[in-house]
């Protein structure tokens, strides 16, 4: 991460990446399909969050005790062409380890 987390977003980060951890579990016991979603006000940094979700999903995070798992999938969408770009230019910017095409 190229940001400090606020302890809020610090906290949202490690409560998103158990439920990732829960259902990684779930889905390796029983193939059960699991969603939950991470909100929060405008202006709390939700993208800076999901920044460092990514990067603990996809490389793994000792702080968080999360183990990499390089096999899997976000999808990201919205129905507005220039939020998604805003989107893609933010979490670009605050990962030194999320690389996303164009």
């Amino acid at each position: 991460m190229k940001f400090t987390l606020k302890d809020y977003q610090d906290e949202a980060v490690r409560e998103a990446l158990g439920n990732l951890r829960k259902a990684r579990k779930r889905w390796r016991e029983d193939g059960d399909k699991h969603a939950f979603s991470l909100t929060a006000p405008t202006g709390a940094g939700k993208t800076v969050m999901a920044a460092a979700i990514f990067e603990a999903l996809f490389h793994g995070d000792d702080s968080y005790e999360f183990d990499a798992d390089p096999g899997a999938v976000v999808i990201w969408f919205s129905d507005d062409p220039s939020l998604n770009e805003q989107t893609r230019f933010r979490l670009m910017e605050s990962s030194d380890r999320i690389h996303i095409p164009i």
